[in-house]
């Protein structure tokens, strides 16, 4: 965070109520609309005028910066949590879960893993980095993960399972990504599969079975 993102000394108590409106506001359009969500979005979402966001924070594009450097902080502090779980595999699978569950529900987040982005950001990136390389030769060593796969192979896992809700007349059951990150991580480890949750996907109701 930087000087002009931070609460000042003094702030009025207005202020800082719009900026965390601002805040609130950004997550939820950076979640459903990605990285390049205009100002005017954010703003009305908050309830206030673009003005507003330009005294409260030194960009649009510093506002973003934020929301998505503490999205990447409860990344890896999800990791951290996965180091210290004294099961091996239970860490590295429940630390990929988190993060394949919330790049499927976050756009901005998704699309900051993946395309050009800020020091800061790039920084974060570098920090997830080491911390699933951590995981996965933890797994590794424990006998619990197979030992051809790469730390860089696993990096690609949350991107595996976004996918559009239909495909070829079938439209996506309940809970459709994680039952894809379940057979995934299966492939992985050593032979003793996960019940997969939620429902398999359907045909559409007006296509013949």
């Amino acid at each position: 965070m930087t000087t002009d993102e931070a609460p000042r000394a003094g702030e009025r108590a207005d202020a800082r109520h719009n900026r965390e409106l601002l805040l609130d506001a950004a997550a939820s359009c950076v979640a459903e609309q990605g990285l390049s969500v205009a100002a005017l979005d954010i703003a009305e979402r908050a309830g206030v005028g673009v003005a507003t966001l330009y005294r409260r924070f030194a960009s649009k594009e510093a506002l973003i910066e934020q929301i998505v450097l503490e999205r990447f902080a409860v990344l890896e502090e999800a990791g951290t949590r996965a180091l210290h779980d004294p099961d091996p595999w239970s860490g590295f699978a429940a630390f990929v879960h988190t993060l394949a569950g919330m790049v499927s529900e976050n756009t901005g987040l998704s699309e900051a893993f993946g395309s050009d982005v800020p020091p800061a950001v790039s920084a974060g990136q570098a920090r997830l980095r080491a911390l699933i390389k951590r995981l996965t030769q933890r797994a590794q060593r424990a006998g619990a993960l197979r030992q051809d796969v790469s730390w860089q192979d696993v990096v690609f896992l949350p991107k595996a399972v976004l996918s559009n809700p239909r495909c070829l007349g079938l439209n996506a059951g309940e809970r459709s990504w994680e039952r894809t990150l379940t057979v995934l991580l299966d492939g992985l480890r050593t032979p003793t599969p996960s019940p997969l949750p939620g429902t398999h996907p359907r045909l559409d109701g007006n296509l013949p079975s």
